[in-house]
């Protein structure tokens, strides 16, 4: 992992820089897998102030707990949330010129234990097409393929995963 990296509880005021990193990591990471229109539909760009508004709603009523990445100097390079009053792990993100740095499994491993404290025992997920083997390399198992629903009513393709999370 990249030296004198932090990792932090996100905060709303962090919503804005973890959506420009979520749309950079899907438009470079996620665009070999799936059609444009799917790409437009799941990381649509400009940002939208209303959905920088719902994700920092989300994060300051508790409805999702994130966790951040912060590179020296405070950039947000990566971020992963969950829904703390079920077991859905949302996602782990990382901005495409830092990863393979293992800051996506550190996000991970910080956001099982985040979620233990809340008393979740597992996560289920729906993994993209192409974060199926990321997950798998950290121990979650497919359950199906599927379809996500996508704000705005598309479909995409997806794999269901789980993992028990330990005590």
């Amino acid at each position: 992992m990249e030296a004198n990296l932090r990792l932090e509880t996100a905060h709303p005021e962090d919503a804005e820089a973890m959506l420009l990193v979520h749309r950079a990591a899907i438009r470079a990471t996620a665009a070999s897998f799936y059609a444009t229109d799917i790409i437009e539909a799941w990381a649509p760009l400009p940002l939208r102030p209303d959905h920088v508004d719902a994700l920092a709603h989300r994060i300051e009523t508790g409805e999702e707990e994130a966790i951040i990445a912060r590179a020296p100097g405070g950039k947000v390079i990566g971020f992963g949330s969950f829904v703390p009053s079920g077991r859905e792990l949302r996602a782990v993100y990382v901005a495409p010129e830092h990863g393979r740095r293992g800051i996506g499994g550190a996000l991970l491993r910080a956001l099982e234990l985040r979620a233990r404290k809340y008393g979740v025992t597992e996560f289920v997920l729906d993994a993209s097409i192409n974060a199926e083997a990321f997950y798998h390399r950290h121990g979650y198992v497919t359950i199906r393929s599927g379809e996500h629903l996508l704000r705005g009513g598309a479909r995409m393709a997806c794999i269901r995963m789980r993992k028990a999370l330990a005590r």
